[in-house]
């Protein structure tokens, strides 16, 4: 268990918060790091650099909060970092731990991220010996990433980083909190799930996510293949739609460039050999192992027909100011960046959707998400007030005559204009001496009959007749004793 040094005055703070400047964080093994300042704050994660107290080395610590965090990526992060310990271009895994509010990573600390560094360009993209040299190392990346069992799911120019100082020739890989194992002990891949949410980041995904199908290495080289030509181009044609509205709009559009006449315009200004790239991916299988070696291939080729070679100098090598300014680039960018599956209720309803068209349900999913427009309307019972036993035999009546029926809602039949027969707020029988009006929810035209007929009976009660006759022979009787009256009282005037 890791414990958290804080001045005085923060105390009260720290117990609520996420690490501040100044914090120290202490393990039971002895380390120590005091955190220098906040690189990153995002919807599950912050990072932080932080720095040894005893040594003075600077690392850099990934944090989330032990409760109530929107998703828990930490987990994968330290169990990929872990398989990949002594692989080139990944970060150095150095401690994990917690503390009451936070889990943590301390790791390498690299610089600044390939998404920044592209738009510090005046063009937004790299020339064409950075952006193939930069294919090459990131495409070594992806296939020891898969040799050890894990998928990426968001493979894009932001997730990767340069190294820095003597290091800033290497292209790191990093956030893995999207990250799946996708192969079993002995090494095979795992059959793909009936449906599956979509993750990552909906400018780069494959096609297959946006249809929520699981995902497999080939389609990592998918999107490995989308951040190829926006580092080749600039901003892909997609960019500026809104995925989190309409992300089945990119999908359309990634479909797209597969055939004429969107292919010729998507693939002009790039090498040739893109074209059999996305080719060779898209005839990999799920369960298949990418061709990594001739993809390889195809980029060396890209570069000797482009006059170029993969050991020329990256365009931030010797360059301190590019990756300076890369520190003050925004995230977003004009690319919407964000890394998000789609909210709980959206993704719900699609996996169920995807799920109905599977002829076969897996056994482990015995729990399906169910959409709220296939529950049948509630029956509400509904009492009228206290009018007596008759009148509580005649609603009874009325209601055995006209069953409410749970069925889904139905678009109303129109109707002719009959004011007298709209349904009326009704007073809810009661044990309380008060009674209150409430209105009936439209609940379907069969509890709107049983209203209507119910009202009907009463006026044709017998008792009600009843009543309106003899009321009617009392007035009857005030009016002709009103009348004999003054009859008398003019006799009277005559005789006068």
């Amino acid at each position: 268990m890791s414990t958290e040094n804080t001045p005085e005055s923060s105390k009260v703070e720290a117990d609520k918060t996420m690490p501040q400047v100044g914090f120290i964080i202490e393990q039971d093994e002895g380390n120590k790091w005091r955190v220098l300042r906040n690189v990153y704050s995002g919807p599950f994660s912050d990072v932080y650099i932080v720095s040894d107290v005893k040594s003075g080395v600077r690392y850099a610590m990934k944090c989330e909060k032990t409760m109530d965090n929107a998703r828990s990526v930490l987990r994968l992060d330290v169990l990929v970092l872990r398989a990949t310990i002594g692989l080139v271009g990944f970060p150095h895994f150095i401690a994990a731990g917690r503390t009451f509010n936070y889990k943590y990573c301390v790791m390498q600390l690299v610089g600044p991220d390939l998404g920044r560094l592209r738009r510090t360009r005046p063009d937004k993209k790299f020339t064409m010996a950075t952006a193939l040299r930069i294919l090459d190392q990131t495409l070594t990346r992806l296939e020891n990433l898969h040799d050890a069992g894990w998928l990426c799911r968001d493979v894009k120019a932001p997730n990767f980083a340069i190294g820095l100082d003597t290091d800033e020739s290497t292209i790191f890989m990093l956030d893995f909190g999207f990250a799946r194992k996708f192969k079993d002990s002995d090494g095979k891949v795992i059959p793909p799930r009936a449906a599956a949410a979509l993750m990552g980041t909906f400018q780069y995904c494959a096609v297959s996510a946006h249809s929520h199908k699981d995902q497999s290495a080939k389609d990592d080289l998918e999107s490995w293949f989308y951040m190829a030509i926006e580092l080749l181009k600039g901003p892909l044609p997609w960019a500026a739609i809104d995925g989190r509205k309409n992300h089945k709009l990119i999908g359309e559009q990634k479909q797209l460039i597969r055939s004429e006449p969107a292919k010729s315009t998507f693939f002009s200004g790039v090498p040739i050999q893109f074209q059999e790239i996305l080719q060779l991916i898209d005839g990999t299988g799920f369960s298949d192992r990418p061709c990594y070696a001739r993809l390889r291939e195809l980029l060396h080729q890209a570069a000797f027909s482009n006059s170029v070679t993969l050991r020329e100098p990256f365009d931030w090598e010797n360059n301190q100011r590019m990756q300076n300014k890369a520190d003050f680039v925004g995230e977003l960018g004009e690319s919407n960046l964000a890394s998000a599956r789609l909210d709980a209720k959206n993704s719900h309803d699609l996996i169920m959707e995807s799920s109905q068209k599977s002829a076969k349900k897996e056994p482990h999913e015995e729990t399906k998400p169910v959409l709220l427009a296939s529950v049948p309307p509630i029956a509400v019972p509904v009492q009228v007030p206290n009018l007596g036993p008759t009148h509580a035999n005649l609603i009874s009546t009325a209601a055995k005559d006209n069953p409410v029926v749970s069925t889904p809602p139905s678009e109303p039949e129109p109707h002719k204009k009959e004011p007298q027969e709209e349904v009326k707020p009704v007073l809810l029988a009661s044990v309380a001496p008060i009674v209150l009006p409430v209105q009936i929810p439209n609940l379907g035209p069969a509890l709107a009959n049983i209203i209507s007929t119910a009202k009907e009976l009463l006026r044709q009660s017998p008792i009600l007749r009843e009543r309106r006759k003899e009321k009617q022979e009392e007035e009857a009787k005030k009016t002709g004793s009103s009348t004999d009256h003054s009859h008398d009282q003019s006799s009277t005037s005559d005789d006068n």
